[in-house]
């Protein structure tokens, strides 16, 4: 199935809500965020500190329903705005368990691909996540380096777009046995890549150090993220707003089960 069959096939699940108008379509640009509200605040960090531009900007927000049935949920989408010119548009998914998880992330994927475009392309999705390093594995150990500096990885879904070949120059291509045992990248990308939308993500992993050196060195990858997403989108990232909105919980030791179920099927 090709891309505009997926989109067409996504569109047309909520095709009737849509035509009686319980629906507003998204408007979105040809640049979307999806940031993940994670426990320990990433996401809001990465939210906070992305932006249209140094000085003056504008970010315009608004809450769209998820439309799950008795669960109501919401998405956060703010437009990313230079005077009249929509930069980027960005939706954050608060934190949720599955089954749920999947549920409203299916739900962004539709509302994206029924989305108003700005342009004809179809929009590219960025979608950052920085990931516990115990919840990436190869051949069931740890993913490790062999240097001190923990690299990004990109993982591109869908057909390649202009800022798609950008991060994934600037970002090395994980190995094709990379485990993900982090729930809310794993079902991101089982999800994305049944839609075939394109799509960048990229994958920063927690540092392993003692605890006040691994907030340094996580503070320095989460800025890596954020910049490697505005420089390739012409946006802007306020460095000085992450160790003001970031505050990370006490890491759980590694080595640790799996123990997520849900993963048999999600892969």
């Amino acid at each position: 199935m090709d891309l505009e069959q997926n989109l067409e096939s996504l569109s047309l699940r909520n095709s009737g809500e849509t035509l009686s108008g319980k629906l507003r379509r998204l408007k979105v640009s040809s640049n979307l965020f999806f940031v993940y509200h994670d426990q320990d605040g990433f996401g809001n960090a990465i939210a906070r500190a992305l932006n249209p531009t140094p000085h003056p900007c504008s970010k315009a927000f608004e809450l769209v329903d998820l439309e799950l049935g008795d669960a109501k949920l919401n998405a956060s989408v703010t437009q990313f705005m230079d005077g009249e010119n929509l930069k980027a548009t960005m939706v954050m998914l608060d934190h949720l368990e599955p089954p749920l998880l999947s549920l409203a992330i299916n739900s962004v994927l539709t509302k994206i691909a029924d989305a108003e475009h700005i342009l004809s392309t179809i929009p590219t999705i960025i979608a950052p996540f920085l990931v516990p390093a115990s919840k990436l594995k190869l051949e069931g150990r740890l993913l490790t380096t062999n240097s001190g500096k923990l690299p990004l990885y990109s993982i591109q879904v869908g057909p390649e777009t202009d800022v798609s070949r950008a991060i994934a120059a600037k970002t090395q291509k994980p190995p094709p046995s990379l485990q993900i045992h982090y729930e809310p990248l794993a079902c991101f990308l089982h999800l994305v890549r049944a839609a075939n939308l394109p799509t960048s993500i990229i994958v920063g992993q927690r540092s392993q150090s003692p605890f006040n050196q691994a907030l340094s060195e996580d503070l320095q990858t989460l800025y890596e993220i954020g910049q490697l997403a505005a420089s390739t989108t012409g946006t802007y990232f306020q460095r000085e707003q992450i160790s003001t909105n970031w505050i990370p919980t006490v890491k759980p030791a590694s080595g640790g089960g799996v123990g997520e179920p849900w993963l048999a099927f999600y892969g």
